[in-house]
């Protein structure tokens, strides 16, 4: 699963012991079109959000799930984002922090 399985959550981690969940979202893609791509992410984005807000997350069996969560959704990149998309994921950052929920963004290298 990635960015463009819009329905899906790609990826839950936990820790034992902890009370944070990382709702990740597996990012492959270029941002030759910057305009396409935060489209994309908006859309997982918005998937992760009501995953956690209609109830899904304490449905699931493995990993286990913390009884208060605190959530963070990261988007685990392999390309970095350009400086158009800067300003776009500052404004996701800032709307989801209002909404008790952290935003990183994690940029990985090919293998």
């Amino acid at each position: 699963m990635t960015i463009t399985d819009a329905e899906t959550i790609d990826i839950i981690a936990t820790r034992p012991g902890s009370n944070l969940v990382k709702l990740v979202i597996s990012d492959h893609l270029p941002w030759d079109d910057v305009h396409a791509h935060s489209h994309l992410v908006q859309t997982k984005i918005n998937t992760c959000i009501a995953f956690v807000e209609t109830g899904q997350l304490h449905r699931v069996k493995e990993p286990p799930i913390p009884d208060a969560p605190q959530i963070c959704i990261v988007l685990a990149a392999l390309h970095r984002p350009p400086p158009a998309a800067e300003e776009f994921l500052a404004r996701v950052k800032e709307f989801l922090v209002s909404q008790g929920i952290q935003f990183e963004v994690d940029v990985r290298r090919a293998i």
